[in-house]
């Protein structure tokens, strides 16, 4: 191996900042970083706080980009960036060859970056990236766009950009699998073109409900939607996803003050096998109007279900991967009245219409002694045979914390002693039961 080879070896192996440093005291280092084709780049490292020398930082952003493959650009920690020097590193950068690119900006800039779409323009570029992620820009795709036949990801985070222009982008991403939009308030009409056939993932946050169509309801297998303003997306989902995902097999959804109980449509989702559904929300907007046994909607129209998490949290936010949103909410989403422990009639609301063979796991999170929650969990009971794993938390999370307020331990004591009276004595042997 020539002495060449052997230090653009170990100059590969460096954290990019490491690598940038060798290459201002060494020419072999220099011919070596312009071919680094991995760049993972943040504020600090680019000299924007707690400046780099100046020399370093010149290094950094002259990189001729020919070879660089992976382009991670974070600056969310930094909120007076520069968008001339925003636009000339990512015209050396974004070229032939670049595969997944990733801008993040502060989400708290006076005034938006304007993403430069003229370097997707070039169809070597464009049709060369496989992903494409961005934050806190402003997005104004047009016709003349290149073709990103080669583009897998696309996931837009607090973007400008309008329903046209994403329809440009969508047009021209033959073979996109991945699509995630979250906090884009321009989008409130998503439209999937049927040309879209590999499209399998489709994650859409935001505030407000989004009308969905889709040109190929066979196509997505895993969905995610959440509105955090509105209420309406359990029902929605319900009476909608049947018909525009009818082979969905993993659902997600997130509703804020969900007042709709779910509808009971004849349609199904035959394919389901994993469904999560996270309830955010203030005892008003639950109680005594919520109906939470309308669950069984859902579960009655998914005969291939495997897996099913009910979660309630009383958290002022919600995780989304690596985004946290903020909520003013103080209080549990489900509270402790009506309880069972009000009513001595029969707490079986009706016996099981349908059997659920393949149901094996079933979690609640913020499990409380509210009566339709525990007539849920016996008639998940009743009807699911197959159940390997209940298991009802009456914390608030992950983390099992109880929220922002502290534990309430008489509401806790509340819900370990419904589940006690009402549902243990239901649960079979073969099934294993915690109560957390």
């Amino acid at each position: 191996m020539l002495l060449q080879d052997i230090l653009n070896h170990i100059h590969s192996l460096m954290p990019v900042q490491d690598a940038a440093r060798a290459a201002c005291v060494s020419r072999q280092f220099v011919r070596s970083w312009r071919g680094y084709s991995n760049l993972k780049l943040n504020a600090l490292t680019l000299g924007l706080i707690d400046k780099n020398p100046k020399k370093e930082k010149s290094i950094l952003l002259t990189n001729n980009g020919v070879k660089v493959k992976t382009l991670d650009l974070d600056l969310s920690d930094c909120n007076n960036i520069s968008p001339s020097d925003l636009d000339r590193w990512l015209r050396i950068t974004v070229k032939s060859g670049i595969k997944e690119l990733t801008l993040g900006l502060c989400l708290f800039m006076s005034k938006k970056y304007s993403f430069p779409c003229l370097v997707l323009s070039d169809e070597a570029a464009a049709s060369s990236i496989r992903s494409l992620r961005l934050t806190g820009c402003v997005f104004h795709p047009t016709t003349t766009l290149g073709c990103s036949s080669n583009l897998k990801r696309l996931d837009l985070c607090s973007v400008h950009i309008t329903e046209n222009g994403l329809q440009h982008v969508l047009s021209k991403s033959f073979a996109l699998e991945w699509l995630q939009i979250f906090l884009c308030s321009n989008i409130i009409s998503l439209r999937i073109p049927s040309m879209l056939q590999q499209l399998k993932h489709l994650k859409h946050y935001y505030g407000t409900l989004v009308d969905f169509s889709v040109g190929d309801p066979l196509q997505l297998k895993d969905v995610k939607m959440s509105s955090f303003l509105t209420s309406g997306t359990l029902s929605y989902a319900r009476a909608k996803l049947p018909s525009i995902a009818r082979n969905v097999e993993s659902l997600t959804l997130c509703s804020f003050n969900e007042n709709v109980n779910a509808p009971m449509p004849p349609s199904k989702l035959l394919h389901l096998k994993n469904l999560e559904i996270t309830l955010l929300g203030t005892v008003a907007a639950f109680f005594p109007c919520y109906d939470l046994f309308s669950m069984v909607s859902f579960l009655d129209a998914s005969p291939a279900l495997e897996s099913f998490v009910l979660r309630a949290s009383r958290y002022p936010y919600i995780s989304l991967g690596a985004i946290y949103v903020l909520h003013l909410v103080k209080t549990g989403a489900l509270r402790h009245g009506p309880v069972v422990g009000d009513y001595d009639e029969a707490y079986l609301r009706r016996k099981p219409g349908c059997r659920h063979e393949r149901l094996r796991q079933v979690m609640i999170t913020g499990f409380c002694s509210a009566k339709s929650l525990v007539e849920l969990v016996i008639y998940i009971l009743e009807s699911t045979p197959s159940l390997k794993r209940l298991t009802l938390d009456t914390t608030q999370g992950p983390d099992r914390k109880c929220g922002s307020g502290g534990c309430d331990q008489i509401q806790v004591s509340k819900a370990v002693e419904a589940a006690s009276r009402y549902i243990a004595g239901k649960v079979p042997p073969t099934v294993a039961f915690q109560v957390l």
